[in-house]
């Protein structure tokens, strides 16, 4: 028998089944092929129109931008305007945007008040004949003279000689000036941007971390009259004040004192947002005084203000030392002018005090006999600035007081409302129950906080000049229509380094800023030697300063010591001057002197002045960007959305 084997791999119509299968998909690979292509070039098509609608809309927001930073009158009061409709955009290559139209509008945006600064918006609205539409918002804030760590129109002094940054100066704010910068062959470090209507001299001696810009149109200071309207937002607050005269810094009448007051635990926090408040002083004058009263000439009465030194014992009223007037108990402040044994009628009270306090007769006569610089020598001697509670026994010294009254000791409580040399003037709204509790002076502190003074809006107004020092909690602006001076100190009652800003101080003056030269800030010489009578040995000042008329400078800056007081190893004759913010003037003023004399100079820069200027510090007029936002374009209607943007005023 015959057999046959059979392969069991051969299969009939597998080859023609695999040919056909590879054949679809290689038509479906291709066809996805296609379809993918196509997509993409829809989807190129598309990036390529939203790339056009964007170039479309940011080209014309800057347009309106710079439109907005050269015509002052192009910003309406209220609503919008339209400064562009259906218009096209040339790109870069000279051609337009194909099938590209854009609408652009602008109108103020935010509170219109300019407590906060002024803020714009430009919209741009890019379309295409088909409809689609790209709609987007610059908000633009305009720029506050607050940002700038040193601001001039004039880089020369008053006899028009050239000044210079030199000796390694370190700026670490915005520098601006419409003259020339000069840059000595010492050399200078300017951290941040730096500008100038004109151009800078030196600048291979200069080290600019953010670059410099050269030929910008002038930026002008404020005038005086524009500033007018601060008059009406401190008279809301009752913050605005008339002084006692209008004259230079050596004259002023009238001072301002900053107070940060605990007015909640009891204890020694005063940096909660309710506690600021300011205190207003204004000395009498009176040559022809009631019967029993002395005789005030207007020298004497700034002197008094202002605490100036002087040499002669009976004159010496802001100035003196510290007794007991009972056995064991605390100190009290005498000013030298009450030291006196005898008169007329016998032993004076002064003397009968010091034997209270536990003196012999002759340890009190010997006490009461000492000359000025003996007084001065004693320790912790030191002055005191007119209306101060230390100084009680010269604020009392007439009849309208009792021996009891005026026959005294001094110290933070024997506070005088209306004295012989002074008044304090009185706050007229309602007072917290807890300041009642806690200060004698409750009836003469303005509350800076708008929770204990609803009408505040952080200005204070004073039509004259005046004299300011003290410590600051919250956020003010003080415009003098004359000359501001600082009589000491002036800090925030934080570091200005602190986050959150909780603290800024705008200073104008509508002539001059100026250090005094008086018993604090320039140490008097007392038996051929110097000696400090302040609290500290240098000057620290918080908050940005702008002088409008001329400069921020120190009083008698080239006289006096040049080695008593040291500046961080430095001879200096004042000692350091910290000033944390900015200065903006006229012309750059002096305060010290190469060979000593003065003060050092030692500024830094606050930020906060950028992001939280002072309530409505003057503006530049330039708008810088603030915030860029992308809008709905299906919901977009031009009218709602600026009506959103613009609240009533506040």
């Amino acid at each position: 028998m015959i057999t046959r084997s059979v392969s069991g791999g051969e299969r009939r119509g597998f080859a023609l089944i695999t040919v056909i299968m590879l054949t679809l998909g290689m038509a479906a690979l291709a066809a996805s092929a296609i379809y993918l292509s196509g997509n993409s070039q829809l989807l190129g098509t598309s990036i390529d129109r939203e790339r056009e609608f964007k170039y479309g809309a940011e080209a014309a927001m800057a347009m309106g931008k710079s439109r907005l930073n050269t015509d002052a009158l192009v910003l309406p009061h209220t609503g919008y305007v339209t400064l562009m409709s259906g218009d096209q955009i040339i790109g870069a290559d000279g051609l337009p945007l194909p099938g590209v139209s854009v609408n652009l509008y602008t109108g103020p945006t935010g509170s219109n008040s300019g407590q906060f600064g002024r803020f714009a918006s430009v919209v741009a609205e890019a379309r295409d004949g088909q409809g689609a539409r790209f709609v987007r918002r610059l908000e633009l804030t305009q720029e506050s003279f607050a940002r700038f760590a040193y601001w001039s129109n004039q880089e020369k002094n008053s006899s028009g000689g050239i000044i210079y940054f030199a000796n390694n100066d370190q700026l670490w704010g915005p520098v601006w000036s419409n003259d020339i910068i000069n840059i000595n062959s010492t050399g200078a470090h300017f951290h941040n941007e730096v500008g100038t209507a004109k151009t800078i001299q030196g600048k291979n001696y200069g080290t600019f971390d953010k670059g410099y810009s050269e030929n910008k149109p002038v930026v002008q200071l404020p005038s005086n009259a524009s500033l007018a309207k601060l008059a009406g937002f401190a008279a809301s607050g009752s913050t605005s004040f008339a002084a006692g005269n209008s004259d230079g810094p050596e004259s002023i009448r009238t001072r301002i004192e900053f107070i940060a007051a605990d007015i909640g635990s009891g204890g020694t926090d005063s940096t909660g947002v309710d506690e600021g408040f300011i205190k207003m002083y204004t000395a009498k004058t009176a040559n022809s005084p009631p019967s029993g009263y002395p005789s005030i000439s207007a020298s004497q009465a700034s002197d008094w203000v202002r605490g100036d030194w002087t040499t002669t014992k009976t004159s010496a009223r802001n100035c003196g030392a510290w007794y007991r007037v009972t056995p064991g108990g605390p100190l009290k402040f005498f000013p030298a002018s009450v030291h006196l044994t005898t008169t007329s009628s016998g032993t004076t009270w002064f003397k009968s005090l010091l034997i209270a306090g536990g003196m012999t007769n002759t340890q009190a006569t010997t006490a009461s006999n000492r000359s000025l610089d003996d007084i001065m020598k004693l320790a912790g001697s030191r002055c005191f600035l007119g209306g101060d509670p230390h100084l009680v026994a010269e604020e009392r010294n007439s009849p309208a007081f009792t021996n009891a009254q005026k026959q005294k000791g001094g110290d933070d409580t024997t506070f005088t409302v209306d004295g012989v040399r002074g008044t304090w003037a009185t706050y007229p709204g309602p007072k917290d129950p807890r300041v009642i509790a806690n200060r004698k002076d409750v009836n003469q502190l303005f509350p800076i906080y708008r929770g204990l003074n609803t009408g505040t809006k952080g200005v204070i107004h004073v039509a004259g000049s005046v004299g300011i020092s003290g410590v600051l909690r919250g956020k003010l602006t003080l415009y003098a229509t004359h000359n501001i001076v600082y009589l000491d100190d002036l800090r925030y009652a934080s570091d200005p380094t602190v986050e959150g800003c909780p603290n800024m101080m705008g200073v104008i003056a509508g002539k001059n800023i100026t250090v005094a030269d008086n018993a604090f800030l320039n140490p008097p010489e007392i038996d051929e030697d110097y000696r400090n009578l302040d609290d500290t040995r240098d000057l620290f000042i918080h908050g940005v300063l702008m002088a409008i008329d001329q400069s921020f400078g120190v009083e008698n800056y080239s006289a006096g010591p040049s080695d008593a007081n040291g500046c961080e190893g430095t001879d200096s004759g004042r000692g350091c001057l910290y000033l944390n913010g900015g200065i903006i003037q006229e012309r750059r003023g002096a305060v010290g002197l190469v060979a000593g004399q003065g003060f050092i100079k030692r500024y830094s820069y606050d930020r906060c002045a950028v992001t939280s200027p002072p309530p409505y510090f003057p503006t530049t007029g330039r708008f810088l960007d603030n915030r860029y936002y992308e809008i709905d374009p299906v919901r977009f209607d031009v009218a709602k959305l600026f009506a959103r943007l613009t609240p009533g005023n506040n």
